[in-house]
């Protein structure tokens, strides 16, 4: 068994070791879009900071996602938002998208490799790393941490073999600063939606600014 430890932000992201694999999470919202993306058949995500790097990419036939304080983005195909994400997939297939949001994308910049945790994904992604040392880093944001802290635990007693109350990981959820948030713009369906623990089963691995559903040691090793 891996021994887990837990950091928060990108000083939380530069302090991976070569020897652990980097676990990120910013379950509202762009882990769980990064999730649901890879699960309904998109290939590719490549993750950007700025709105022009996005926009730029578009015009490469990139799907756009993204958003600025919770708020999707003038000229983009679609919000960071898991449910607009799964609507658009089924009326179209999606194999490449770009994203860029508040949080997610500034963290993941400072990252050779990571893998990307949701509650989407959490048992998927406590089986991947649970013989491998691991920094599972917490994103937050200006609302809190206390979502992305409340995976975080569940993902590091899930690699111990033991089990926090489902109950419990939703009210992290549910009940943070940063779901209210959401909540009051307009995308409650979001929060509800990503309260279902473990509806997917795909392992996001993030290399140098592109996702893709995991197929490589993710110690640190280079395969």
């Amino acid at each position: 068994m891996g021994r887990c430890r837990i950091s928060t932000g990108v000083r939380g992201a530069r302090s991976t070791k070569p020897t652990e694999c980097c676990v990120i999470i910013d379950v509202l919202r762009a882990s769980s879009t990064i999730a649901t993306a890879l699960a309904h058949g998109v290939e590719e995500i490549r993750t950007v900071t700025s709105i022009e790097g996005a926009l730029q990419l578009k015009k490469q036939r990139y799907t756009a996602a993204g958003e600025r304080k919770g708020v999707a983005l003038a000229g983009f195909d679609l919000g960071n938002s898991p449910l607009e994400v799964l609507r658009a997939t089924r009326e179209s297939p999606i194999k490449k998208m770009v994203l860029t949001t508040s949080n997610l994308t500034r963290v993941l910049a400072h990252c050779e490799s990571a893998i990307i945790c949701s509650s989407l994904n959490l048992t998927a992604v406590s089986r991947q790393i649970k013989s491998v040392p691991a920094n599972i880093v917490v994103v937050g944001g200006p609302h809190g941490v206390v979502e992305d802290l409340g995976i975080a635990l569940a993902l590091l007693m899930k690699v111990q073999g033991l089990q926090l109350q489902k109950g419990l990981v939703q009210k992290m959820i549910t009940q943070s600063r940063a779901a209210d948030y959401l909540i009051s713009i307009g995308y409650g369906e979001d929060v509800k939606f990503i309260t279902s623990l473990d509806r997917y089963a795909v392992v996001p691995l993030y290399r140098k600014g592109i996702v893709t559903c995991f197929s490589a040691d993710v110690s640190g090793r280079k395969t």
